[in-house]
């Protein structure tokens, strides 16, 4: 997800370069200003460097792992993590080329400033995954942007920070299946297939397809109980000899009547 923002961003502010000073060469880069060895980690001079010094997790937006239903199990997955990225915009220029510097640096600020959130909707190419980007420009004390520059291994450069929030990180990793149907003792008839989460001839899974069929049969006994119960009065003397006493007898109008 970063490998695709940052240089989608990147590619834009170069076109934005371009327009608003007449260029037709790129002019900012995204890499790391020294390499391990201590030299400069990219090549030419007179050149807007972005990079990212730092990942942090968004902790007011932590979420809980949660639980969903698929293919008839409930599948537990991992929880979404929410982070916040911080890039800075150093201006890497050359001699006597100090106000080139600054006169760049002032077009980072001003590219932001007309499009401070990148969405699928107004940035062709970006990951799906990326449902929004705030960047916000930060404000960083003298301590905390000498130690950025020290830990990048460079001297103080003109640049300006942004902080990126927010981007989700989700995964449709499957960290635990709980069967939807468990422990109701039945027994798979013959030629089943276990109960798990294999697909069945129906498209259903084998826990469902097991429970429908134990279903079906459960509601045929009934019928058959209810029709043998049936039969069973029909058959039932004490029903017969009570039939024809009843017919021997006078109905109640017959009384009135007399």
């Amino acid at each position: 997800m970063i490998h695709n923002l940052l240089p989608i961003v990147c590619s834009e502010l170069n076109d934005y370069f371009k327009s608003r000073y007449g260029l037709r060469e790129d002019r900012l880069v995204l890499s790391n200003l020294i390499d391990q060895d201590g030299s400069v980690a990219f090549e030419g001079s007179n050149t807007v460097v972005c990079s990212l010094v730092n990942v942090e997790e968004e902790t007011t937006l932590k979420a809980t792992a949660g639980t969903t239903s698929l293919g008839g199990a409930f599948v537990k997955s991992s929880p979404d993590i929410y982070v916040n990225l911080t890039v800075i915009f150093s201006s890497y220029f050359v001699g006597k080329n100090y106000v080139e510097a600054l006169k760049f640096l002032s077009g980072v600020i001003y590219f932001f400033q007309g499009k401070p959130i990148f969405t699928n909707d107004n940035t062709p190419g970006l990951s799906d995954n990326v449902e929004k980007a705030v960047f916000d420009l930060t404000s960083l004390s003298f301590h905390d942007l000498s130690a950025v520059f020290q830990m990048m291994g460079s001297k103080y450069l003109p640049s300006v920070v942004y902080r990126i929030r927010m981007l989700t990180f989700s995964t449709d990793n499957m960290e635990d299946t709980i069967p939807s149907i468990s422990g109701i003792g039945i027994a798979p008839e013959e030629g089943d297939e276990a109960l798990g989460l294999t697909q069945g001839a129906s498209g259903k899974s084998a826990v469902e397809d097991a429970f429908n069929r134990e279903r079906q049969r459960v509601d045929e006994t009934k019928k058959k109980m209810i029709k043998d119960d049936g039969d069973a009065i029909e058959d039932d003397p004490f029903e017969q000899s009570r039939d024809r006493n009843n017919l021997g007898k006078p109905s109640d109008k017959n009384d009135d009547k007399e």
